[in-house]
């Protein structure tokens, strides 16, 4: 929505310009309704004698909160008569008591306040807060970010319960056109400062192209309440008419109750003052002559504005240079001007000393400008010449004055109460200068505390004069004044009317005002009693001077010449435009008139250009002159324009032509603007409201994500197993192998249930840190049925359990869920302890059997040594305490448990490993065990093995059954075949299961993101790279995908959760009681990204399985849009087809592009699509069917992403990737700098380059004219080796200055970054930084990999010219020397999070030219490193020769980790900083994890010697160890 650049400004900005929101002839005034007995034109000069005013208040009474307001009757005559009808309330004071009746009364509908800044918004907000609490009122303006406010849902949400809305006019102009905010939802629009509302000004045109239409449709229109203090900007009272008529009200003031109105009046006396002549000489001082001398030794052509239009070499760019030249109209040549011009004017308003006194602090602060980051070629250009200017010393005491400011400052003396007032300047220049001479000038200094405030430029994009205040400091000095800290402000007009300031007793004119308005305006502010008016004039004896009336009659003459003018004007304005069409949406009815079309357009160019920094992103348009009108006055010339657009908008809509003639530039603009925008709501590029599209107006925005939801708990297939045991008839079952570690022979077990055996990948169930027992189940199934009235067969599932956990717990004679049948041998609980232990029989079996410990819980050991008697205590590690009483003559057994955390889908950590125990400090034995206390299984201990690791296969099925019943049954339509994968695709790493889905996820991701390009690219191919970029953002962010995810209720099959550590057998009688109970929805909370990396993970499966029409499948499947998003995933080929067909037919290569098609080893079918691919956004020659590279960088991107994730997915086995090592690779290889680089490298032999023979004089033009000619034989042909980059097509001196720069750079550091790669194996991320590439040198990387795609559709074709490039045998090359390739900020970021306090990381890079240019933490809260003068900075190097470089100083939880200096690029000081810390920080964790390890060992000893320490009265100590850990318990540097 466009905006007023008046809404962010605090302050009005009416100053040194003329309002371009009025006509100059639309002036306001007010006259009184028909019947009412007083006379107009008396009521008028009764209003200007004597405007309302409170009696006077105390200062600080003022400025706290407002007090209740209680209205007089004058108020209440007029709050009655505007709920009879709309009128426009005439008053100088308390307007607002008027509206404050209809707050109250108002008892439905929203009620809109309008002010004309931003600052009476503020205020009037303020106001109603405090008289109105329990009425909700909220206040807009263009810092809330309005202008971006393009959905309807947002301004819903915003305007929810409110009753009152305090805005500025251009707000609610702009949401009513866009139909945000419709006239019938309002009751009540108020006004303020109503006499604006004329010509083209925003609630002028609010009345007359809605108000008024909707009004005489028979529509519901709102009431309205206009307000104004000085209703006449002129003395023509016919306004009074007009004014009515467009707020279709009539103007009042109060009639009967007119006593008391003129009983609140403090009417201040007018004094006039003389100052008589200038007295000063008007002959500039020496300073000025030096810097008017400096500003004319000015080279133009050498000005960079001149040089950058000359670089283009275009006809829009020759036709700016010559006007640019003849006006001198460069930004060095108007800023210079405009500072001698404001000299001149302070030289001849105040005196010379003033005028070098500007002079010397201008000068002064543009060359500190120069001094400060990293200034433009303009201001370096303007440098030069101040430079040139010495600067004298200027007296700080004022000197010198003008008799006008020597009688300033003789009234402000004389001044005889204590002063609270403001003295109004003209121009902006003088506020800071006169308040300097008021503050320092021995008459005033003493007496007056004085503050300025001049209000902000009120041009858009202005440069603001160095002797402006900022808008904060503007609000400061107002405040103060409010507070009292300041008792005397000078200002401009900006405070006339819309601010809220103390009464004053003390107000002077310095300047004539230049209007009846202003001057009206300006009275009004003394208003406390006894106040004085001074109005200095330059001669006090004229009649205009003498007394009131003459002077209001002076100024009524000065606005009738006014008038005069302004109705020559009006005659040269075209009245056609008031008939031009208009543009409006019937389902919303937002509309744009040819007055709006031009911002507008130039709003929606700077949302879709492309970001890059060398394109001008404005609308540029072509004026030509047609036949003249026979029939128009004088044959005056007729003007069309022709309006082009960015390039990177579809070639079809760049130009436009304006649809009529015109008899002006301007007129001819809007035109031309008004069709291009028309045709681009046609294209569908901009939306209902008439703003440009953006993809939520397809796609609903699903808000915020927010970390953590509530889904279904997981689901749970044992019930249906259990249910099926009992009531299925058929059994299947598949052969389940289990290798276990040291034993020659696997086992076999037939693997039943009764329901299909889901097949499953091999298994490994960590035994211990270095051995697994491996499970498989065999591809083939077996269904068979059971015998009725028959069990189901053996199962020795129950006995497997009983061998592995009867000691911890029963294990009933139930039936567990899974059945488990050995094929070699019956096994049988009867067979645990079976056996009296015989050293000799145990001895001889090929396969011991486990032992135990007779004490009534059969405690399981594995032997792994016999001794032949007892062993001596101090041998033992952990001895039975009854080791005493044990008997001495008998074998004992040397043995170790069963483990708790056996059977771990992942090898387990030295801490719960029990097999890890090995002797130690002359502990030979861990444990043993006497022969007479244990007995041996009738079975191999392999057997008890297999039961240990039952739970864990037990949670392996029931993964593969959650998968199984997601496969077969909600993804049944897509056919998969691979339970393995998709079982993969649903284990979260939290889980701790046998696999996880990362891996899957990442290519997922990749897959999807090249769907949704690609689609989107084929489904509009006129949206533009920045809208086919939001639609790869929403319909792939978590937020959607998550939402996705539950919908399609994959929430409850995601498997996260780990196995409980304790373990309990739950049997099939378990899960059928439990089904007799009644169910409830249970629910469990999950991290909003897991819930969408699932999606992912899926469509990762379904390539895997099927490929990338498969996963397409998947993706259209888990992620279905809306019909009303215009938006439908569809067959890649289809899509490829027809990017295919939408480049142009028989393109022409031109010969520069022939030798890259030929090195490529690839010729294009359409050669349209090649160039296109090798064209730059700025290349002029852009002809009518040709595009600029960005829509097929887009799809290269995401084509790009897919290949190297291919190729990192095909590593397999010992050389298998990890997710997080798969993420590295990718950002690294397809990184800007990386492929820039790469570019740089691909050398093409380019042949035919013609050259002139150095023999052949003729040629070279050194025989006369008459004999020079070129001919064939002048010419030669030689071969010159062209890289890359050098192919692409631009047209911007800046960008062709930037190769060169970045060339430059190249070949100093290529032989190092060769080095780097090739035989250090790794990636040198600072020599990459110091190259300093631009984007676009990757950019054209992606457009030919995206061009060659969408021509062949081969995926090999793309492998081939990225092999060729260097691409991909740059990535084998590091996947085979499994080089380092992480970015140094992102790993510091892994070893010292910048987000925790103990860890904070700070860089400060400083310039050897400007000292310090960043610094600070994450934390506002927390002083830098600056502050706590950690960094010392070295004096300056001011010498103009040597280049700018930089060093950085990093430090991590405020201690100095790394110091580089020498940088080319602060990028580079940031990355060796990065690197280098990194360095320091591993190397410190290192020497602390060695210390915490021998910390570690010695309480081990100290332990098992604890007891004899004891004995000899002495107790273990326990080393101190740093502490490293900060309050999150995450590891930092000691």
């Amino acid at each position: 929505m466009d905006q007023d650049p008046r809404k962010d400004n605090p302050v009005e900005m009416d100053v040194d310009r003329d309002d371009s929101s009025q006509d100059p002839d639309d002036n306001e005034s007010f006259k009184s309704a028909l019947d009412e007995p007083l006379d107009l034109k008396e009521l008028y000069q009764d209003a200007l004698e004597k405007p309302s005013e409170e009696p006077s208040e105390e200062l600080n009474d003022q400025v706290s909160t407002p007090a209740a307001l209680t209205a007089r009757a004058y108020q209440l005559e007029m709050f009655e008569a505007s709920l009879k009808q709309n009128i426009i309330v005439a008053l100088f004071s308390d307007r607002v008591m008027v509206a404050d009746g209809h707050w109250q009364w108002q008892d439905s509908g929203r009620i809109w306040f309008l002010t004309p800044t931003v600052a009476l918004a503020r205020q009037q907000h303020r106001v109603l807060q405090s008289q109105i609490p329990s009425v909700k009122a909220i206040m807009l303006c263009g810092q809330d970010g309005v202008d971006s406010w393009s959905e309807q849902a947002v301004w819903d949400a915003v305007l929810l319960n409110v009753r009152i809305v305090v805005s500025t006019y251009q707000i609610l102009f702009d949401a009513n056109a866009h139909s945000f905010v419709r006239l019938d939802s309002l009751s009540l629009i108020v006004i303020d400062e109503a006499h604006n509302c004329s010509g083209s000004h925003p609630i002028a045109r609010l009345m007359t192209e809605a108000y008024l239409p909707a009004k005489k449709a028979g529509l519901p229109v709102p009431s309205i309440l206009g307000l104004t203090a000085s209703p006449l900007k002129s003395n023509n009272l016919a306004d009074i008419e007009k004014l009515e008529q467009v707020l279709d009200a009539v103007c009042r003031t109060p009639t009967i109750h007119r006593e008391e109105l003129l009983a609140h009046v403090n009417r201040p006396e007018m004094l006039v003052v003389s100052y008589g002549d200038s007295g000063t000489d008007p002959t500039p001082t020496d300073l000025m002559t030096r810097f008017l001398e400096a500003y004319h030794r000015l080279d133009i052509s050498k000005d960079p504005d001149v040089l950058l239009l000359k670089a283009q070499r275009t006809e829009r760019a020759r036709e700016k240079l010559r006007q640019m030249i003849t006006k001198k109209d460069t930004l060095a040549q108007k800023e210079l001007r405009g500072v001698y011009n404001r000299a001149l004017l302070v030289r001849r308003e105040i005196g010379p000393w003033a005028a070098d006194y500007y002079l010397t602090r201008t000068v002064s602060h543009m060359l500190a400008e120069l001094e400060r980051g990293e200034p433009p070629a303009q201001h370096r250009y303007i440098g030069e010449a101040l430079r040139s200017i010495p600067i004298p010393a200027i007296s700080k005491e004022p000197i010198q004055l003008s008799p006008k400011v020597q009688t300033l400052l003789k009234v402000l003396a004389s001044h005889q109460q204590d002063p609270v007032g403001i003295v109004f300047v003209k121009e902006r220049v003088m506020v800071s200068i006169v308040t300097h001479i008021i503050s320092t000038h021995p008459l005033t200094k003493d007496r007056y505390r004085t503050a300025s405030m001049i209000g902000t430029a009120s041009v858009p994009g202005k440069a603001r004069n160095h002797m402006d205040m900022t808008k904060k400091e503007d609000m400061t000095s107002l405040e103060g004044f409010r507070l009292g800290r300041f008792n005397l402000l000078v200002a401009t007009s900006v405070l006339e009317e819309g601010i809220d300031v103390p009464i004053c007793n003390l107000v002077i004119c310095f300047d004539e005002p230049s209007n009846i308005k202003s001057f009206i305006q300006r009275r009004g502010r003394a208003r406390e009693v006894s106040s004085t008016l001074y109005l200095m004039v330059q001669n006090a004896s004229s009649e205009s001077a003498t007394d009131w009336h003459n002077l209001e009659r002076l100024m009524k003459e000065r606005y009738e010449d006014e008038m005069r003018q302004n109705a020559e004007l009006e005659l040269l304005d075209d009245p056609r435009i008031g008939s031009y069409p208009v543009l409006e949406v019937e389902s919303t009815g937002a509309r744009m008139t040819i007055r709006d079309a031009r911002s507008h357009l130039n709003h929606f160019c700077a949302k879709v250009s492309s970001r890059s920094r060398y394109l001008q992103k404005e609308p540029y348009f072509v004026i030509r002159q047609v036949n003249p009108d026979p029939a128009s006055p004088g044959r005056r010339t007729l003007l069309q324009a022709t309006v082009h657009l960015p390039a990177s908008l579809a070639p079809d809509l760049r130009r436009h032509e304006s649809l009529w003639t015109w008899t002006s530039e301007k007129l001819a603009i809007m035109d031309a603007s008004f069709q291009a925008y028309k045709a681009l709501y046609n294209a569908g590029l901009v939306n209902e409201n008439l703003l440009p599209t953006k993809v939520s107006d397809f796609l609903a925005d699903l808000g915020d994500d927010p970390g953590h939801i509530w889904v279904k708990t997981q689901f749970d297939p044992w019930p249906e197993v259990a249910y099926a045991w009992q009531e299925s008839s058929s059994l299947y079952s598949r052969r389940l192998t289990v290798l276990v570690p040291g034993v020659e022979n696997p086992l076999e077990f037939e693997f039943i249930l009764p329901v299909p055996v889901p097949y499953m990948a091999p298994l490994k169930l960590w035994w211990n840190a270095t051995s697994a027992l491996t499970l498989i189940t065999s591809p083939e199934m077996q269904e068979f049925r059971k015998q009725e009235g028959t069990s189901a067969g053996p199962d020795h599932s129950y006995a497997l359990l009983a061998m592995a956990f009867a000691h911890r717990f029963p294990i009933q004679g139930r039936q567990y869920p899974i059945r488990l049948v050995s094929t070699r041998r019956k096994l049988d609980v009867d067979g645990i302890a079976a056996l009296e232990f015989d050293p000799r029989l145990y001895e001889s079996s090929p396969q011991p059997p486990l032992v135990r410990l007779v004490d009534g819980r059969n405690m399981p050991y594995f032997v792994t040594k016999i001794l032949p008697s007892k062993p001596p205590v101090e041998l033992i590690s952990k001895p039975s305490t009854d080791h005493a009483d044990l008997p001495e003559n008998v074998p004992y057994v040397v043995c170790k448990p069963i483990g708790k955390a056996v059977g771990q889908f992942i090898p387990l950590d030295a801490a719960q490993d029990q097999d890890s125990w090995t002797p130690k400090n002359g502990k030979l034995y861990r444990k043993v065990l006497p022969s007479t206390q244990i007995r041996m299984d009738n079975f191999p201990a392999v057997f008890a093995q297999v039961g240990a690791v039952i739970p864990a296969f037990t949670r392996a099925v029931e993964m593969s059954l959650v998968a199984a019943d997601l496969m077969y049954n909600r993804l049944g339509c897509l056919q998969l075949d691979n339970l393995p994968l998709i079982t993969t695709a649903l284990i979260s790493s939290g889980s701790r299961g046998p696999t996880n889905y990362e891996r899957l996820e990442f290519i997922g991701d990749t897959i999807l993101k090249f769907c949704a390009c690609l689609t989107a690219s084929a489904l509009f191919p006129n949206h533009h790279e920045r809208l086919l970029s939001q639609w790869k953002d929403k319909l792939v962010n978590n937020v959607r995908l998550c939402r996705a995810s539950r919908d399609f209720g994959l929430d409850e099959y995601i498997i996260n959760s780990a196995a409980s550590k304790k373990w309990r057998p739950k049997f099939v009688e378990d899960y059928m009681d439990e089904m007799k109970s009644p169910i409830s929805a249970e629910t469990r909370q999950m991290s909003s990204k897991m819930v969408a990396d699932v999606v992912e993970s899926l469509i990762g499966a379904a390539y895997m399985c099927g490929g990338m029409s498969k996963a397409l499948e998947c993706v259209a499947l888990l992620l279905p849009t809306p019909k009303s998003s215009q938006f439908k995933w569809q067959e890649i080929e289809l899509s490829r087809t027809q990017l295919f067909e939408f480049a142009p037919k028989d393109a022409i290569l031109s010969k520069q592009l022939e030798p890259l098609e030929k090195a490529m080893d690839y010729t294009f079918n359409k050669k349209s699509l090649l160039i296109e691919a090798m064209t730059h956004p700025s290349c002029a020659g852009l002809g009518t069917n040709e595009s600029c590279y960005e829509r097929l960088e887009f799809l290269g991107d995401a084509i790009l992403d897919v290949i190297v994730v291919k190729r990192l997915m095909a590593e397999t086995g010992p050389n298998e990737l990890a997710h997080n090592d798969m993420h590295e690779h990718l950002s690294s290889v397809v990184t800007a700098d990386i492929m820039a680089f790469l570019a740089m490298e691909w050398v093409i032999m380019q042949t035919d380059i013609n050259e002139i023979d150095p023999t052949n004089l003729d040629a070279l033009g050194l025989l006369p004219s008459s004999q020079s000619r070129i001919t064939p034989a002048s010419l030669v042909s030689n071969k010159e080796d062209w890289p890359f980059w050098r192919f692409m097509r631009h047209n911007s001196p800046q960008v062709g200055a930037t190769q060169t720069a970045t060339i430059e750079r190249y070949l100093t550091l290529r032989d190092e970054i060769r080095d780097a790669i090739w035989k250090h194996n790794t990636l040198p991320w600072a020599l990459l930084a110091r190259m300093g590439p631009q984007k676009f040198y990757s950019d054209i990387v992606e457009s030919l990999i995206g061009a060659v795609w969408v021509d062949s559709g081969s995926w090999k074709a793309c492998e081939d010219v990225l092999t060729q490039m260097g691409l991909l045998p740059l990535l084998d090359h590091l996947l085979e020397t499994k080089a380092h390739v992480m970015h140094p900020n992102v790993e510091l970021q892994i070893l010292a999070p910048p987000n925790k306090r103990a860890t904070r990381t700070e860089f400060v890079i400083i310039s050897n030219k400007r000292g310090i240019i960043s610094s600070g933490t994450e934390f506002l809260d927390e002083p830098s490193a600056v502050d706590d003068g950690l960094v010392s900075v070295e004096p300056y190097d001011d010498t103009p020769e040597h280049d700018e470089v930089f060093s950085c100083k990093l430090f991590v939880g405020g201690k100095q980790v790394a110091d580089v200096t020498g940088a080319a690029t602060k990028e580079e000081a940031r990355v060796r900083a990065a690197e280098k810390g990194c360095l320091v920080i591993k190397a410190e964790r290192k020497v602390w994890n060695e210390a915490k390890a021998a910390a570690k060992e010695d309480k081990g000893h100290n332990t098992e010697n604890g007891d004899a320490n004891a004995d000899n009265g002495q107790s273990g100590e326990k080393e101190e160890v740093p502490d490293c850990r900060d309050a999150d318990g995450d590891t930092v540097m000691n």
